[in-house]
C-alpha cells in the first residue's frame, strides 16, 4: 500500500523523568503554537535576561588555517553590541523589511550584526562567494539590498560589482576606501549604552511584510542562484524541531562546525565555542588544536560533517586515547561510512551520537543513533543507507513524479508549480519501493526569494498551506517507518536500456575494499564511469572491484584527489567528475568489461 510517514511521537532522548516529560510537553506545545508575527530574536533576549553573565560566544579568529587568537563575550555584552548596532541602523535610515548583505568570517561582531538586523525587522542576506562573480551579481540583483556588511578584503573591490555602488557599505574588520568602519561607527554610541547589569537590551520589531528573516543564496546546479527564504516563523519551527531531536541541558558548551547552529545555541542559552578550523576547508583541520581547545573550554557537545570528524578520529586513534568529556555528538552533511561510525563510537565513548539527515530547506528530516546505523549495515541485500526515524511533526513521502519536468515547466504558468498534488497522489510509492524523497512541515521552507522558477521546480503546494519540498534525494520507507537513502535523482547511472543504478550504497562497498580511499560512480553519455582514489595500481584491484560492479562496460579512471564540495569537504562533486569525463582530465583511464555470466 502507498505510504506516507508522519512522526507525531517523540524520540527517547532524555531520561524518563517528570522533568523530561514536562520538557517534551512544552516543546510539543511550542511547535504547534502559532508563531506568526513574533520576532525570532525573542528567544536570545530571554536567555540573555536569564543569564547575562553566561558565556555566549568564544570564537577563534582564523586567517585560513592559522589562528590569530580568540574573542569572547557574555550574553549581556552581546546584547550591548546588538543594541548599539540597532541605533546605527536607525541613524542610517534603514527600514524594516529592507535587506542587508552580510559576508564575513565568524566573529562576535558577525553574530551581533545578524541579531541586530533580525531584531530590527531587517532581512539578513547571505551570499556564497564561491559561486563566482556572475552569479553573485545575479543574487544581488534578486535581493535588491540597501547595505552590505563585509570584510575589508572584499569591500576594497566593490567598484568591480556595479550592484554594490549605491549601497551603504560597512567594513566589519578594517577601514577601507569607500566603506565605513563598523567599529568606529559603533564607538559613537558607547555613551548612550549603559552597563551590562543595567539591562540595556535590544528592542524587537514586528517581522516585516512577508515575514522575511534570513535569505541564503547558493549557486545551485544551473541557472540563477537560489535564495533559501527563512522567515521568523520557519526559524521558530526549526529551532523547536532541532531542540527536540537534539535536547540540551542548562549550561552546556557546544562546539558546532556549522556556523548557522550558533543562532540555535543562543536561543537555547548555551555557550558556543567554535572550533579552531578554516570553515572553507574543514577537512584540513588541525585536529590536535581543536581537541586541545575542547579540553580547555569544557566542551560537551560537538557537530560537523564526515570529513571533519574523520580528521578528529584519526588524531585520537593515533594518540590511542579517547575524549570522554563529549556527551553529545551529531554528524551530518554527507553520507557516513561504517568505518567512521565505528571510530566515532570508539573515540567518543560517552557521546549520545547520532546521524542527522536534512537540507538547507528542511532541517531536520530524520535522525538515528550510530549504533543503529552500524546494525543496519549488517543487513544483507539492502542497497541503501539508513537515515533513521522521521523528525517530529514532519511528513515524509516517497514518490515517483513525472520524469519530464522541463516539459511540464514549459506548459505551466511562470508562478505555478508544474507538479501538483494530483501527481503526488498518483506517484506515491509502496513500503520498500524506491522513489524521490518529499518532505513537509512547518520548519520546511516554503519558497525561494523572488525565484518562481526554483519554486516551480522544487516546491509542490499542499491544501493545508504547507509545501512538499522535493529534496532531490532518492530512498524508501521500511515497514517500521524508517527512512533509507539510496542516492540522488540526478546521479543515477544508466545501465543498459532498462536498469538505473543509484551509486551511494555501492560506493560505500567499494570504499571498504583494501587499497581504495574513495570511489565515485557516474554516468556520462551512455557510458558508466568508475573514478577511484587508491593506493595500488588498478590491475591489483581489478578482481575485487569487478566482483562488486554490475555487469557492463566500465570506464575506470584513477585520480590523485576526489573532488568534493566546498562547504563540508565531504560530498563528491559529481558535476565536476562529468566534466572530467568529457575532457579526459584523469591520470589513467582503462576499460573493463563484466559479463552477465560473471555477475555477482
Amino acid at each position: 500500500m502507498p505510504t506516507t510517514a508522519k512522526k507525531c511521537g517523540y524520540m527517547v532522548c532524555l531520561p524518563n523523568s517528570w522533568s523530561a516529560r514536562l520538557f517534551r510537553k512544552a516543546a510539543r506545545l511550542l511547535r504547534k503554537a502559532d508563531m506568526s508575527g513574533l520576532n525570532f530574536c525573542r528567544h536570545v533576549l530571554e536567555e540573555a535576561r536569564r543569564n547575562p553573565q553566561r558565556l555566549a560566544l568564544d570564537i577563534p579568529l582564523m586567517q585560513g588555517r592559522r589562528c590569530l587568537g580568540a574573542e569572547q563575550c557574555t550574553y549581556g555584552e552581546l546584547m550591548q553590541r546588538v543594541s548599539a548596532l540597532q541605533l546605527l541602523w536607525q541613524q542610517q535610515g534603514l527600514q524594516p523589511g529592507e535587506r542587508v548583505v552580510v559576508i564575513a568570517r565568524p566573529s562576535v561582531d558577525l553574530y551581533a550584526v545578524v541579531l541586530s538586523l533580525l531584531a530590527s525587522g531587517l532581512v539578513a542576506v547571505f551570499i556564497d562567494t564561491g559561486m563566482g562573480r556572475k552569479k553573485i551579481r545575479m543574487a544581488l540583483a534578486d535581493a535588491r539590498p540597501v547595505a552590505i556588511v563585509s570584510m575589508q578584503v572584499l569591500l576594497r573591490w566593490f567598484w568591480l560589482i556595479p550592484e554594490l555602488w549605491s549601497l551603504k557599505r560597512f567594513s566589519i574588520d578594517r577601514t577601507t576606501l569607500g566603506s565605513r568602519s563598523l567599529s568606529k561607527a559603533l564607538a559613537a554610541f558607547k555613551g548612550k549604552l549603559a552597563s551590562v547589569d543595567s539591562g540595556t537590551w535590544p528592542q524587537l520589531a514586528a517581522p516585516p511584510t512577508g515575514d522575511h528573516c534570513l535569505i541564503s543564496f547558493t549557486s545551485g546546479s544551473t541557472g540563477r542562484p537560489k535564495g533559501a527564504d527563512r522567515t521568523h516563523a520557519s526559524l521558530d519551527a526549526q529551532h523547536a524541531a532541532i531542540r527536540h531531536h537534539w535536547p540540551d541541558a542548562d549550561g552546556e558548551r557546544d562546539s558546532p562546525c556549522f556556523p548557522v547552529m550558533v543562532l540555535h545555541n543562543l536561543s537555547c542559552g548555551m555557550s558556543s565555542c567554535l572550533p579552531e578550523v578554516d570553515l572553507a576547508a574543514p577537512a584540513q583541520v588541525d585536529a590536535a588544536a581543536v581537541l586541545t581547545r575542547w579540553q580547555q573550554q569544557g566542551v560537551t557537545r560537538i557537530s560537523g560533517a564526515p570529513a571533519y570528524f574523520r580528521a578528529l578520529c584519526d588524531e585520537l586513534l593515533l594518540r590511542k586515547t579517547t575524549l570522554p568529556q563529549i556527551t553529545s555528538l551529531v554528524i551530518g552533511g554527507a553520507p557516513v561510512s561504517q568505518l567512521l561510525a565505528r571510530d566515532l563510537l570508539q573515540v567518543f565513548p560517552n557521546a549520545y551520537a547520532r546521524i542527522a539527515y536534512g537540507s538547507t530547506e528542511a532541517e531536520p528530516i530524520a535522525s538515528l543513533l550510530l549504533q543503529d546505523y552500524l546494525h543496519s549495515g549488517e543487513q544483507p541485500g539492502v542497497a541503501g543507507l539508513l537515515v533513521g526515524d522521521i523528525a517530529e511533526d514532519t511528513d515524509v513521502l516517497i514518490c515517483n513524479l513525472p520524469a519530464n519536468n522541463d516539459a511540464l515547466l514549459n506548459e505551466s504558468l511562470v508562478n505555478e508549480s508544474p507538479v501538483n498534488e494530483h501527481h503526488v497522489r498518483d506517484g506515491r510509492c509502496d513500503v520498500g519501493e524506491e522513489g524521490e524523497i518529499l518532505v513537509a512541515g512547518r520548519h520546511v521552507l516554503r519558497g525561494y526569494y523572488h525565484n518562481p522558477q526554483a519554486d516551480a521546480e522544487n516546491k509542490i503546494p499542499r491544501a493545508d498551506g504547507l509545501v512538499w519540498h522535493r529534496t532531490g534525494d532518492t530512498g524508501w520507507l521500511d515497514e517500521q517507518g524508517r527512512l533509507w537513502l539510496s542516492g540522488r535523482v540526478k546521479d543515477a547511472v544508466q545501465l543498459g536500456s532498462q536498469r538505473r543504478l543509484q551509486p551511494l550504497w555501492l560506493e560505500q562497498q567499494l570504499d571498504a575494499l583494501a587499497g581504495v580511499q574513495r570511489s565515485a560512480l557516474i554516468g556520462y553519455e551512455q557510458q558508466s564511469w568508475l573514478f577511484l582514489c587508491c593506493d595500488e595500481p588498478l590491475e591489483n584491484l581489478k578482481s575485487a572491484l569487478l566482483a562488486l560492479l554490475p555487469a557492463g562496460e566500465w570506464q575506470v579512471a584513477r585520480l590523485k584527489y576526489m573532488p568534493v564540495d566546498g562547504r563540508h569537504n565531504s560530498k563528491i562533486d559529481r558535476p565536476l567528475l562529468r566534466q572530467m569525463a568529457a575532457a579526459g582530465r584523469t591520470d589513467m583511464v582503462v576499460t573493463w568489461n563484466k559479463t552477465e555470466s560473471t555477475s555477482i
